[in-house]
């Protein structure tokens, strides 16, 4: 348990301090809520949950043209959170991507799907060759390779960005505790019972504590359907004198074997300890067999031959990849039709997850959509798709 001792009554409850729950804080804060109480089972954005690391991307590249809207919506919230925090919160530096063309819609779309939208929707590209992608970029596309390139694309800087809504939080008087698991939910009442018997009750709750949402709304038969995937990324030195030409890119192959053909990257944005330029690179799929319901279920350690995917993808098709320096596995919560679950479950519970490991990108958007829903307000935007009444996600 958290030294902080757990108040009695809060005017908001959120069970979860990753990245949707520290929006939401973060967001509330903002709307002049400040009896809010966050509380987070282990660390803030800690290893073992989806919100970890130094990097995430955001675009507007996407296939289903609802995604680019909100997208679009998710960035306009971006560029305001920067000016709450006083400084840059992404790096702009575009968005490559590339591989093979096909008529089929992967987790992260298509690149024919893709192209439609952003012709649709006005969004500025560049459709490239693959020798033109060889000419601009270290990388090694084949042959029939094409590309896309957004240049409005990036990276977020989802270190800073936990930083920045922690000490808003904590300006605003929020108690963010740690350590502090909850065992029970009361969506009729709006109170939640700590792992101790400590009873907080609340005039609204928010769930967003990702894959573990399943296991603390299943007694109220309000927990969505979800499946846990296992999700390999890793560091790799690079070659210093190509370290300012690597692009944030997502290649696009079919399936093949045991190869899910899906992977991504971003250009270098921090250095090794030893100060040797590196690229954060990762695989975007997981085999069915490592797919799990429950996170006690899940592998933590990174399997064999995910990292041996991944380790001949980099060095066949990236030049003056030199080293892997660091391998993670991150969990996705991933709904069947691979959307989230932002909605009211009652009167005074809502709930954020399935975030399929594109969550960070819309942080902005689900975090002012849960302070809205917690004051009894209704999201700026339609999201219906991310509805928990929807066929894909009802248990």
């Amino acid at each position: 348990m958290s030294t902080l001792s757990p108040p009695t009554r809060a005017a908001v409850v959120i069970i979860g301090g990753g990245m949707a729950g520290l929006s939401c804080a973060a967001s509330l804060a903002r709307r002049g809520i400040t009896d809010v109480v966050l509380l987070e089972s282990k660390t803030l954005a800690h290893a073992r949950g989806s919100s970890f690391g130094e990097t995430r991307m955001f675009r507007e590249m996407y296939s289903d043209p609802v995604l680019c809207r909100l997208a679009r919506e998710a960035n306009r919230l971006w560029r305001e959170e920067e000016v709450h925090a006083g400084g840059g919160l992404r790096e702009t530096h575009g968005l490559l991507f590339y591989g093979e063309s096909w008529d089929e819609e992967t987790i992260e779309g298509s690149i024919p799907g893709a192209r439609r939208v952003m012709d649709d929707q006005g969004i500025p590209y560049e459709a490239l060759s693959a020798k033109e992608i060889a000419d601009r970029f270290p990388l090694k596309p084949k042959p029939d390779f094409t590309g896309l390139f957004e240049p409005t694309a990036g990276a977020v800087r989802s270190d800073k960005v936990v930083e920045h809504w922690i000490r808003t939080a904590r300006s605003a008087g929020h108690q963010l505790i740690e350590h502090c698991p909850v065992i029970e939910v009361d969506a009729v009442g709006g109170s939640v019972t700590l792992n101790d018997g400590h009873r907080i009750h609340a005039g609204q709750v928010v769930v967003a504590c990702g894959i573990w949402s399943r296991q603390l709304l299943a007694p109220l038969n309000l927990a969505p359907k979800l499946e846990i995937w296992p999700m390999l990324w890793a560091h790799y030195s690079v070659d210093p004198s190509l370290a300012d030409r690597y692009p944030q890119w997502f290649c696009f192959q079919k399936e093949r074997g045991d190869d899910g053909g899906l992977y991504y990257g971003f250009p270098v944005l921090s250095h090794a300890a030893d100060g040797r330029p590196r690229i954060k690179a990762g695989i975007d799929w997981t085999p069915p067999e490592l797919r799990v319901s429950e996170p006690e279920e899940m592998t933590e350690a990174p399997p064999t031959r995910l990292v041996e995917l991944l380790d001949a993808f980099l060095f066949e098709s990236l030049e003056g990849v030199q080293e892997r320096i660091e391998t993670v596995i991150s969990p996705y919560a991933m709904t069947r039709d691979v959307n989230f679950v932002l909605d009211r479950l009652s009167p005074k519970l809502s709930l954020f997850t399935g975030g399929s490991g594109q969550a960070f990108k819309f942080a902005p958007l689900i975090g002012d959509s849960l302070a809205r829903l917690a004051s009894n307000a209704s999201p700026s935007v339609d999201l219906s798709c991310w509805s928990h009444q929807r066929t894909a996600v009802c248990s």
